[in-house]
């Protein structure tokens, strides 16, 4: 059996990003995993939707994507619960782990890159595909969005050189097959936070907060304060007062790892 008709076999993979989707919307998430379909649009239609995808390479034969369709609703709740009410934030963990189970269920080792904001397009072209697997999620009975699977040849596997994998979302107009270019993702809002600091404490202690609780951080009084977008930490700085309001003079920028070719 080829890793297509494994993964059809099983909703495991749909069942591990219901699961880790979950764990991002909170205790009082309860998502379930309907039959799959022929096609996303048999799921959600035409409805709005908003697209977070994955894509993935198994060796040199195999390329392909996992990726969350949600309906307009759901997105914004999604972006709710995550820290920096962002919609990739909240899915990138749940998509990671459907890679994970992927991995697990062909007992393969696979190379994922980090999730990125898609189109519905992009995924629709792969509608007809016989590899394209679709799952309902469903928040108590209705159709909260729709889990997608495709696995196909990469480049160079009885591919035309130079050709990009069908399994791959194509990326918005203006992007470079290593990523956006910075001006395609000029106008793009990102959640920043700065990190005083940190602490572990019992949920006991939790419980017994009040106002005036003095809670101890990890950090020296003077330290500088993290930087984070997307909770990435990008820059250190000192804490200011402007105009009444606290901000951060940026003092180191750090290096960020290149990434792998």
């Amino acid at each position: 059996m080829s890793l297509s008709d494994d993964l059809g076999a099983s909703p495991g993979v749909a069942l591990a990003f219901a699961t880790a989707l979950e764990h991002a919307l909170g205790d009082d998430a309860l998502l379930t995993v309907g039959d799959t379909r022929a096609t996303i649009a048999e799921i959600v239609g035409e409805e709005p939707t908003r697209v977070v995808a994955a894509a993935f390479a198994i060796g040199d034969d195999e390329a392909g994507c996992v990726a969350l369709v949600a309906l307009e609703p759901f997105a914004e709740a999604l972006e709710r619960a995550a820290s920096d009410e962002l919609l990739l934030t909240s899915c990138a963990a749940a998509l990671q782990a459907a890679i994970d189970a992927i991995a697990e269920v062909g007992a393969i080792d696979i190379e994922a890159e980090p999730a990125r904001l898609s189109d519905r397009a992009a995924l629709d072209e792969q509608d007809n595909e016989p590899t394209l697997i679709a799952y309902p999620i469903l928040d108590g009975g209705d159709v909260a969005g729709c889990f997608a699977i495709y696995v196909a040849a990469a480049a160079g596997a009885g591919r035309p050189t130079g050709a990009a994998p069908a399994a791959m979302p194509s990326a918005p107009a203006g992007a470079t097959a290593s990523g956006p270019g910075p001006f395609v993702l000029a106008d793009v809002e990102m959640g920043v936070t700065a990190e005083l600091g940190r602490c572990r404490m019992t949920v006991r202690e939790l419980l017994s907060i009040t106002p005036g609780t003095v809670i101890d951080l990890d950090r020296a009084a003077g330290a500088p304060v993290d930087v984070l977008v997307n909770g990435t930490p990008i820059a250190r700085g000192e804490v200011v007062v402007i105009d009444e309001e606290f901000g951060i003079r940026i003092s180191e920028i750090l290096p960020q790892p290149t990434a792998a070719h």
